[in-house]
């Protein structure tokens, strides 16, 4: 059942399961029951409001869902739907991208991501220029952690394209999937 106000605990607004929705519905044959309970098929069934908050259970197990189902588990693709995601975002919030200026695009990114999460899931932590590190803020039992962080770097990785940064490079430093307490990745860039 959607929340209308920002509850305590761990949600995400609808509108971050509107993309893996629509994957979903465009590919009703391929078998979702297998990867999602009744329960969970029978909420997707469902209108999916925008501006609603739903499970985030829900939403790291129709990602994982899609990722065996629609992109055959290629981290490749994972990649590519953050680049999408970044792009979507640059074309919908003027004003996103601040040319010559990566880390303030990515401050104003977080503010965004602070506002389709119901919990601080990510942190990004600047190193110097051209480094930032960021914390993806899960639980060990979650589901999707390592799809979280691939579709996050790619996302951060256009945005700093975007605002002028060049030779971009990520890589996880610790994720919970590989038996660490918390979730790292690390990127770098070529300053403008």
């Amino acid at each position: 059942m959607p929340v209308t106000q920002k509850p305590e605990g761990r949600f995400v607004k609808g509108s971050v399961l509107v993309d893996y929705l629509k994957l979903m519905r465009s590919s009703p044959h391929l078998p979702w029951s297998d990867h999602l309970s009744p329960e969970e098929l029978k909420q997707l069934g469902e209108m999916i409001l925008p501006a609603s908050w739903y499970s985030v259970d829900l939403f790291q197990r129709l990602g994982l869902a899609v990722f065996k189902l629609i992109s055959k588990e290629n981290y490749e693709v994972v990649r590519g739907y953050g680049r999408f995601l970044a792009e979507q975002m640059h074309a919908q919030n003027p004003g996103l991208v601040v040319k010559g200026r990566p880390l303030d695009t990515l401050n104003k990114y977080q503010v965004i991501q602070d506002r389709l999460f119901s919990f601080k899931v990510l942190e990004i932590k600047p190193q110097g220029p051209g480094r930032l590190s960021f914390l993806a803020h899960f639980l060990p039992e979650d589901v999707a952690i390592r799809l979280y962080m691939e579709v996050t770097a790619a996302t951060i990785g256009r945005l700093i394209e975007f605002a002028e940064g060049r030779n971009l490079r990520a890589r996880i430093l610790e994720g919970m999937w590989q038996g660490a307490n918390r979730n790292i990745m690390e990127v770098t860039w070529e300053e403008p």
